[in-house]
């Protein structure tokens, strides 16, 4: 997925898990040039059903004139943000965003829920 602006800029349901009562879905949209990330971000979360989350944690990277821009937001759960971006920058992913939603179950999952928001991002990237 690295490289340029060629995708529909349509935002694609993605891989989902359970952990106990918690459950986590990603989604993905592919950016293309001049679209708003926010915006972006409201159609994936209507067209993935994810308003209702607990938390939805997003990452996107953005080329504009030969640079990257990147952005993110952690939904509540602190550092998961930080944990896609990784993702979409260790893939060299541009111009996508990609959001994980998590349903919380009453259980506290400690480190257990990044390696979930990595290995969702992954294969989100896989498909997207």
């Amino acid at each position: 997925m690295p490289g340029g602006n060629e995708g529909s800029g349509q935002p694609a349901a993605g891989p989902k898990t359970r952990v106990g009562a918690c459950r986590f879905a990603a989604g993905g949209i592919r950016l293309v040039a001049g679209q708003d990330p926010a915006k972006a971000l409201e159609e994936l979360l209507r067209h993935c059903r994810m308003r209702k989350a607990s938390h939805v944690s997003w990452a996107c990277r953005l080329t504009l004139e030969g640079r990257i821009s990147e952005m993110k937001g952690d939904g509540g759960e602190s550092g998961a943000g930080n944990v896609i971006l990784d993702v979409l920058r260790k893939s060299s992913t541009e111009n996508a965003l990609v959001a994980v939603a998590r349903w919380y179950g009453g259980k506290h999952l400690g480190g257990l829920r990044f390696r979930i928001y990595r290995k969702l991002t992954s294969e989100m990237l896989e498909t997207l």
